[in-house]
């Protein structure tokens, strides 16, 4: 690590009048792991929103591996897993994964070994999407976000209505996507999940601040 794959430098966004991020920056190590962590309405969402270039930022500079990075280039190299289902419910699991990986080879090439058979999710191709636990959803949207392999991973609040088991499996996947090189971004408000990344961050009243989580902060 060392190497910045992704700069966010002084970012302001929000919603009409409201300003929720206030010249924030950022810096993504490759191969990193980083988390943001705040209370309920902090801004995390509109944060990883922004970066994912989903939502248009009032002003900043966005860079991936060292270039300008507009919204069209940053959903490129990205794979966001927002805190809403982007799944459609009345279409099968297959169909929405289908509509992210692009074509059914990728589909079967990651169902044959690759994410979405490691996500558990073979066994539900054919249910559809609207009949899902949360924990199966959340699954889905993982691997809908994985498709492609992008080189940064944004997930909003992933471990929401897993159980034990598919955490333990989406560590492992984490794992082997960061030895490979992938760079991953996600909040969690559980301090457990916490400790396998390398950098964790408080984002308060617009602004990120890194926590020391050796000790104090």
């Amino acid at each position: 690590m060392g190497k910045f794959i992704y700069r966010a430098l002084d970012i302001t966004a929000g919603y009409g009048k409201k300003i929720v991020l206030k010249d924030l920056s950022l810096d993504l190590e490759q191969g990193s792991c980083t988390f943001i962590i705040g209370a309920n309405g902090c801004g995390k969402s509109t944060l990883f929103s922004v970066l994912a270039g989903i939502k248009k930022a009032r002003s900043g500079q966005f860079l991936i591996e060292g270039k300008e990075a507009g919204e069209k280039q940053r959903q490129r190299m990205t794979g966001y897993a927002p805190q809403e289902s982007p799944l459609f419910f009345e279409l099968s699991v297959k169909d929405n994964l289908l509509l992210w990986y692009g074509g059914k080879e990728a589909v079967e090439t990651a169902a044959d070994g690759g994410i979405i058979e490691k996500l558990g999710l073979r066994e539900l191709l054919k249910k559809r999407a609207g009949t899902l636990s949360g924990g199966q959803l959340r699954r889905v949207c993982i691997a809908c976000a994985m498709a492609g392999n992008p080189r940064i991973l944004i997930m909003d609040e992933p471990g929401t209505a897993l159980d034990l088991e598919c955490k333990e499996i989406l560590q492992a996947c984490l794992k082997e996507y960061r030895k490979a090189g992938g760079t991953v971004l996600m909040s969690s408000h559980e301090k457990a999940d916490w400790e396998m990344g390398d950098h964790v961050y408080l984002l308060s009243d617009g602004k990120l601040q890194e926590k020391d989580m050796t000790g104090s902060s």
